[in-house]
């Protein structure tokens, strides 16, 4: 088969009948940014695959409007950990009584999907009713983090929980490991069952994550208490980012069925100075997280300015070009992207996002390229990616100087974005 009777494939296989695992055996709930990636490559061949992946996440939402990170499959509760088990608090904020859902969001690639997915149905009728039932939704789960989410003096979103961010264990997040965090309870992984231990975050990082996640539950998930006893606090470049697309998306949607803009100009205009000012370094010319605990910027390299293009929020020409071509250069004959650059101390070809190439980071580059007009550079990017992809299959991740498939094999959102990538090929 091709790369794309292939990518179909994995998609037809990982849909459960409302939503697509990102992979059957290591992750067999739904989760949240996953879903909006997968979303766009159901739009291409089965339209209403995409509405329902994106429904289907819609009802795990909480009554505050947070979309949680992971929507739990009762079938599979054995299957996975950390279970609803670990958020039991969690469960009372669901706005559907029943459903299982972890204690953290994600990156909103879902309001970014669904103009997409949109956009993609010809019919206005269909398209619009879609709109209708979408946006009050989504713009509660914006609105969480504009409120639930927000300190005072910044506008840019609190990310509480490095599983939050999506890179789990990136080094942008090593400054967790000074707290030497440990959990109450004790726990058993399970996601070394399928994949290397040697690709997965280490058991010092679990027990951060697992330890982060009692402490949240205990503060019931709301910022002001949490904010008392953690110490990780941030704001993510590629969630800011995202979150600024988001808002503008679902402007669109709202303007195309009549009604105001969920985020007025001003909201955004607002947003895009403090994203300037918590996050450009002028002295390496690049875009970092911050660190609101130590209150300074997190000065790790990493793949996240890129990536952060996917929220078109960077216009400057300059600046874009310069992040690349250092990114290029400090990762030597690497395949685009590192996650991180491969003479970094921190890089580990296939240690999860400390450095392997993932799809979703090059399709969120390529598409922050396109959107500023570099043509060049972002089909460079695609064509690697596709070129990856067809050679050593619809993995997960991938080691980015042998170009070998890690992590999970049969993953969804390569597969999507995949299908994506096909069919924007000029």
């Amino acid at each position: 088969m091709d790369l794309a009777d292939r990518a179909e494939a994995v998609l037809f296989a990982n849909h459960t009948g409302r939503w697509t695992r990102p992979s059957a055996k290591q992750y067999p709930h739904q989760w949240n940014w996953d879903s909006g990636f997968i979303s766009i490559g159901w739009s291409l061949i089965d339209w209403s695959r995409a509405e329902l992946e994106i429904q289907s996440m819609l009802e795990a939402q909480w009554v505050e409007g947070m979309l949680p990170s992971v929507h739990f499959d009762r079938q599979h509760l054995h299957d996975y950990f950390p279970g609803p088990d670990r958020w039991p608090r969690a469960q009372q904020h669901v706005r559907r009584p029943g459903e299982l859902t972890s204690g953290i969001s994600n990156p909103p690639m879902l309001p970014i999907a669904a103009r997409l997915v949109g956009d993609r149905n010809r019919d206005a009728q269909e398209r619009r009713a879609f709109w209708q039932r979408v946006l009050a939704p989504l713009v509660e789960s914006l609105r969480y983090f504009r409120t639930d989410r927000r300190l005072p003096g910044s506008p840019l979103v609190t990310v509480v929980h490095p599983w939050e961010t999506g890179w789990d264990n990136s080094p942008r997040w090593d400054l967790l490991h000074a707290a030497g965090l440990r959990p109450k309870r004790p726990y058993e992984r399970l996601d070394t069952r399928a994949v290397p231990p040697a690709q997965r975050p280490s058991s010092r990082d679990y027990d951060g994550y697992v330890a982060l996640a009692e402490i949240l539950d205990d503060a019931d998930y709301r910022l002001p208490a949490y904010r008392a006893r953690t110490p990780f606090l941030v704001h993510d470049v590629v969630f800011d980012a995202l979150t600024y697309r988001a808002m503008g998306e679902l402007d669109h949607i709202a303007a195309d069925l009549g009604l105001p803009a969920p985020f007025p100009a001003a909201e955004l205009t607002e947003f895009q100075w403090a994203f300037e000012e918590y996050h450009w370094n002028e002295r390496h010319r690049t875009y970092y997280d911050y660190d609101c605990v130590g209150k300074k910027q997190i000065e790790t390299p990493s793949a996240a300015a890129l990536a952060a293009l996917g929220g078109h929020l960077v216009e400057d020409l300059e600046r874009v070009t310069g992040i690349l071509e250092e990114h290029v250069r400090r990762s030597g004959h690497a395949l685009p992207i590192p996650t991180v650059p491969s003479d970094a101390p921190t890089f580990d070809p296939v240690l999860y996002w400390r450095g392997p190439v993932w799809v979703n980071v090059n399709w969120l580059a390529v598409d922050g390229l396109l959107h500023l007009g570099l043509e060049g550079a972002a089909e460079a990017i695609r064509e690697q990616t596709l070129d990856r992809l067809d050679a050593a299959g619809l993995a997960e991740y991938f080691n980015p100087l042998t170009g070998a498939a890690c992590g999970a094999p049969e993953f969804s959102w390569s597969a999507a974005l995949a299908l994506d990538f096909l069919a924007n090929r000029p």
